[in-house]
C-alpha cells in the first residue's frame, strides 16, 4: 500500500525521547535480566555469544540488546525486562533484513561512505534542534554505542541506493493507467474517506505465518502501551510508507483491501486495528480522521463569457455562408483572448458581439451550453449555427467549483509508489529466500 499523494506527519523528536528516559535507564540498568551486562566477564560473553548468523555476518546478543535499548528510548516504550523480551524478536527480524540489505549493497558494489552517515546524523541533529555532536553525547549518556545508530543508518542508506539503482527504473506508469485511476477516483468521490497510518509486515511463505503474526501482535501490544505509531512504523513496517512513519494521507473507501476498510469502519478516531491478514501479509492500522463525503449543492457553473456573431439571413446563399465560415475559421485560429475576440467583432462591426458578463452556463440554450461546457478558457468555440447567423463563443474565465480529484501529477506519483512498494517487497522476499539464516537461542 502505497501512497499515492501523502502529507508528512508531525515529526516527533527521537532524541528528545532519549532525554526523557535517561533517568529511567539508570534504574533499569540495576534490573538483572538475560540481556543486561552486569560485569566485565559477562560483557565479554554477551559480545561473543551469537544470536543469529545471516549468510557470513553475525548478530550477537549484545548487538540485539543495544538495538532494543535504542528502540525503547526513541519510541516512548517503558523500559522494563518484559518489554525488552517482547521487543527482541521484531528487532532481530529488522536487524536480519538490515544485514541482507547491506550484503546486497556490497554485491552490487554500492558503498555507503562514512561521510554520508555523518551527514545523516548532522541532519538528524538539525531536525531535533541539537548542537553539532549532540546525538553522540546523548548516546553516551544512555550507554548506547555510537556504532548502533551508525549501522542502522548505514543499512537505511544502502537500501535507498539499491532502490534507486535497481527498482525505480522499473516503475512505469502509463497515461492509460492514470486516466483509469482518475475515472475510478471519480466514481468513489461520494464515498467516505479516511486519514490513516499503517504498519505492514510481509509473509514471504506459509511457514512464516505464525512468526509474523506473533511479531504483529507484539507491536500492537507496544502501541497499546503508548509507543509512538510513527516511530514503530519507521522501524518495522515493510511498506514504502515507513519513510513517512506509516502515513498514508487521505484514502477513499474502495482504495483499500475490503478487510482493512471493515476494520476502519469499526474504529473510533485514534483507534488501532490489527493484526489484519491480507494476501501479502499483516497490517496494523491507526485511524486519524474520518471524512464524510461532501454533499452536492448543485451550484451553477459560472463563467465570464464573450461572443461574436457573424450575421446570416435565413435565405443566405451558399457562397455567402462559405464566406462567413471562412471568416469564423480565421477568427478561431487567431483569437487567443476575449480582448482579441472583441477587437475582431469591432473590426467587422458585427451586431450582438461582445461580453455577456458572468453567466450560468447551464442557463444558456442547450446547443450553446454543450459547445462551451468543456471549453478551456481563452479558446474560441466551434462555430455554432443559430437563427441569426454563425456564433463564436469564448470563456474568458471559469468560475467552476473546485474538483476534489487530485491532479494527474499526484495520481502518477501514487501509482508509482504503489508499483515501487510491490517491487521492494518482492526484492526483500527474494533476498530472504536465498539467504542462509541460522537463529540461535
Amino acid at each position: 500500500m502505497a501512497n499515492p499523494q501523502t502529507k508528512s506527519p508531525t515529526v516527533i523528536s527521537l532524541f528528545q525521547l532519549i532525554k526523557q528516559q535517561l533517568l529511567k535507564i539508570a534504574f533499569a540498568a540495576l534490573i538483572v535480566i538475560p540481556c543486561v551486562i552486569t560485569s566485565s566477564s559477562t560483557h565479554a560473553s554477551e559480545v561473543l555469544r551469537i544470536r543469529a548468523i545471516v549468510n557470513d555476518d553475525v548478530i550477537s546478543f549484545y548487538d540485539l540488546f543495544q538495538r532494543v535499548r535504542l528502540l525503547i528510548m526513541t519510541s516512548a516504550i517503558p523500559d522494563s525486562p518484559d518489554n525488552r523480551r517482547r521487543l527482541a524478536p521484531q528487532v532481530l527480524r529488522a536487524m536480519i533484513d538490515e544485514k541482507l540489505r547491506l550484503q546486497e549493497a556490497t554485491r552490487l558494489n554500492i558503498r555507503v561512505p562514512t561521510s554520508r552517515v555523518d551527514r545523516q546524523i548532522s541532519l538528524l541533529e538539525k531536525r531535533n534542534n541539537l548542537p553539532s555532536g549532540g546525538i553522540p553525547q546523548l548516546l553516551d549518556e544512555a550507554s548506547i554505542g555510537h556504532s548502533v545508530l551508525r549501522e542502522k543508518l548505514r543499512g537505511e542508506l544502502a537500501w535507498q541506493s539499491i532502490v534507486r539503482r535497481r527498482l525505480i527504473k522499473q516503475v512505469n506508469v502509463s497515461n492509460e493507467e492514470i486516466e483509469d485511476e482518475i475515472r475510478r477516483l471519480k466514481s468513489i468521490q461520494h464515498l467516505p474517506k479516511y486519514k490513516v497510518s499503517e504498519i505492514f509486515l510481509s509473509v514471504d511463505n506459509p511457514d512464516q505465518e505464525d512468526q509474523v503474526l506473533d511479531v504483529a501482535r507484539r507491536l500492537l501490544s507496544q502501541l497499546d502501551a503508548g509507543a509512538k505509531f510513527n516511530l514503530i512504523a519507521r522501524e518495522f513496517s515493510q511498506s514504502s510508507s515507513a519513510a513517512t512513519g506509516g502515513n498514508l494521507g487521505t484514502v477513499s473507501k474502495g482504495q483499500l483491501d475490503p478487510k482493512l476498510e471493515i476494520a476502519l469502519d469499526a474504529l473510533t478516531i485514534g483507534g488501532l486495528a490489527g493484526p489484519l491478514r491480507t494476501l501479502s501479509g499483516f497490517y496494523i492500522l491507526k485511524l486519524h480522521e474520518r471524512i464524510s463525503p461532501t454533499k452536492s449543492t448543485n451550484k451553477p457553473v459560472m463563467a465570464l463569457v464573450s461572443q461574436l456573431l457573424l450575421p446570416l439571413k435565413a435565405e443566405a446563399k451558399k457562397a455567402e455562408i462559405e464566406s462567413q465560415e471562412n471568416i469564423a475559421t480565421q477568427i478561431r485560429e487567431t483569437s487567443t483572448s476575449c480582448k482579441h475576440l472583441y477587437e475582431s467583432g469591432r473590426a467587422l462591426d458585427t451586431p450582438q458581439s461582445g461580453s455577456l458578463g458572468k453567466i450560468n452556463i447551464e442557463a444558456l440554450p442547450p446547443v450553446i451550453s454543450k459547445a462551451i461546457r468543456d471549453l478551456p478558457a481563452n479558446k474560441v468555440s466551434p462555430t455554432i449555427r443559430v437563427a441569426e447567423g454563425l456564433l463564436l463563443m469564448m470563456v474568458c474565465e471559469w468560475d467552476k467549483p473546485k474538483s476534489s480529484l487530485p491532479p494527474k501529477k499526484e495520481v502518477r506519483a501514487r501509482l508509482g509508489d504503489r508499483q515501487l512498494n510491490l517491487l521492494m517487497q518482492r526484492y526483500m522476499r527474494d533476498l530472504r529466500r536465498t539467504a542462509f539464516i541460522d537463529l540461535r537461542g
